[in-house]
This record gives C-alpha cells, sequence and structure tokens, in this order.
C-alpha cells in the first residue's frame, strides 16, 4: 500500500545550541491507518504533528504528505487541505462567532461556493453530533462540543489525514467519550489518524502505536503487541488501565491467560471461562 505520510531522517531544534527535538526521525504511515503517538514530555511528539501540515519545517530531512513535499511553499496549501489539524485547546482554532460561520470560515477561503457550502455545514454538524449548536457562540460551548466543532470545521474541507494533538487534555470523562466517538466515525470513514496522546486507553483504540523518546522511535507495532510488554510503560511511569493492571497482578499470582487482553469485556469473558477449580 502506498504511503499517505512519509517522514525521511528528520533533524529539529528550535536554536542552534539545544538538543535535537527530533533526531534521525523516520515514519510511514499508510491510508487509513490510524496511529497512537505515545512519549514521555520532551519526547518530540508535538513537534512531529506540527510538521505534517508545516507548521514547522526540519531542519534536514523530508516529510511528504498525500504526495506533497512540505517544504514546498507553493503546496503548503494542498498540504493543509489534505491534513486536518485540532489541537489541544480549540479556542485557539475559533474565528467567528457562531459555530456555522466558524466552519465556513476554512470553506470560504478554499473557494467553496455558497450552495456546496451549506451542504457541507450541514453534513459534517450532523456527523459529529453538532447540527442544533451551529448558531450557538463557540465559546459558550462545553469543552467536549468545541473540539466536535474544531473537528467539524477541518473535516468540512475534506481532508484524507487528521491529526490530534492531545485533544481530549482539557476535557471531563463525558466530553472524552464523546471526542473518541467521534474520531472512531471518522476513522471508520477511510480517514487516516495520527493521534498525540498521554492515555493508554485512547491508544488502545488505534492500530498501531509509536512511541517516542528522545526525539526518536523507540517502539512501533500493532497496539496487540505494544501492550503485551506492561513493563516497559510502567518504566516509563505510565498507569496501565485497571483491567490491564489486573491482568498483569493476576498472572503474578499463576492465573495464566495468554496474551493481555487489550480490552475489558474480552478479559472478564476469559475469566468467567476459566476452571472454577482456580
Amino acid at each position: 500500500m502506498q504511503p499517505i505520510i512519509i517522514c525521511d531522517q528528520l533533524f529539529f531544534r528550535y536554536q542552534e545550541e539545544q538538543e535535537w527535538i527530533l533526531h534521525n526521525f523516520s515514519l510511514q504511515v499508510n491510508k487509513g491507518d490510524w496511529i497512537a503517538v505515545l512519549g514521555t514530555n520532551g519526547s518530540g511528539k508535538s513537534t512531529f504533528a506540527r510538521m505534517l501540515n508545516g507548521l514547522l519545517q526540519p531542519e534536514s530531512g523530508t516529510v511528504t504528505v498525500a504526495g506533497y513535499e512540505v517544504a514546498d511553499e507553493e503546496k503548503i496549501w494542498n498540504v493543509r487541505q489534505k491534513a486536518g489539524m485540532v489541537f489541544q485547546n480549540p479556542d485557539h482554532q475559533f474565528v467567528a462567532a457562531t459555530v456555522q460561520d466558524d466552519i465556513a470560515f476554512g470553506l470560504e477561503n478554499a473557494g467553496i461556493e455558497r450552495r456546496e457550502m451549506l451542504q457541507r455545514i450541514d453534513e459534517v454538524s450532523k456527523r459529529v453530533g453538532i447540527e442544533d449548536l451551529l448558531t450557538a457562540e463557540p465559546h459558550r460551548l462545553s469543552g467536549g462540543q468545541k473540539q466536535r466543532a474544531a473537528i467539524a470545521g477541518i473535516i468540512a474541507l475534506r481532508p484524507d489525514i487528521m491529526i490530534f494533538d492531545e485533544v481530549t487534555s482539557m476535557l471531563d470523562p463525558k466530553g472524552r467519550a464523546e471526542v473518541m466517538e467521534t474520531m472512531k466515525d471518522l476513522n471508520r470513514a477511510g480517514i487516516s489518524m495520527i493521534m498525540i496522546t498521554h492515555d493508554l486507553e485512547e491508544a488502545l483504540m488505534a492500530d498501531r502505536v509509536i512511541f517516542m523518546e528522545k526525539g526518536k522511535t523507540i517502539r512501533d507495532r500493532t497496539v496487540h503487541d505494544f501492550f503485551q510488554d506492561p513493563d516497559f510503560l510502567k518504566t516509563r511511569n505510565f498507569t496501565l488501565p485497571y483491567f490491564l493492571e489486573m491482568q498483569v497482578a493476576l498472572k503474578k499470582h499463576g492465573v495464566l491467560l495468554g496474551n493481555l487482553s487489550l480490552s475489558e469485556s474480552e478479559w472478564v469473558d476469559r475469566l468467567c471461562a476459566l476452571p472454577s477449580e482456580m
């Protein structure tokens, strides 16, 4: 399959006297992939994300997105139409007085004619569940509603790639669930996803996990294979989801279930299937 994102030997630092934020970083992403990018603070996750639509440029190396080189200034608008980005704080993305006008802003800049613009606003607002909020002022929305409105503004441009940079870190559990459900729907529709996160439960929803440390990829595995080594995460001070922590504890006490289950329901089913004498 042809990669939709290619990062080749990226080096980046904010100032010459600093250490490298990205150090010989390479990555390929195929169309339709959902990739979770994990790492400790300062590992280069957000710096990498900002290179995918030209907010930052590498000191050396190349970034190619949907066939366009991000360093080509004449193609940067094409890149940003193909790769939409949603940030941690959605308030930084709103530019208009209402949700509808905010979605329209990007479409106007893209030269979309009015009839199609209205159709797209209607389509994306229903898709992310904010059709009743179009006349609302963005700053009056809840955290989850704000993020879904920000996502609507991006997907109205019909990108092939969505980049989410810690988008749930400021949300309550309800808002987080709303946004994660929206992300699942987008990926099912074929959109490639790059999700920067510290949350292991969110990472479990991806197809593949990239773990970054000191500007490099130190692990690149399917989500199933990645989570079979919980000790690796513990040494990096990550807290395992409860059902994974319990499986690790049971294993230490001789309850062997084979590979770790990556969902609570699967784990419970396997526990219930154990012989009663155990």
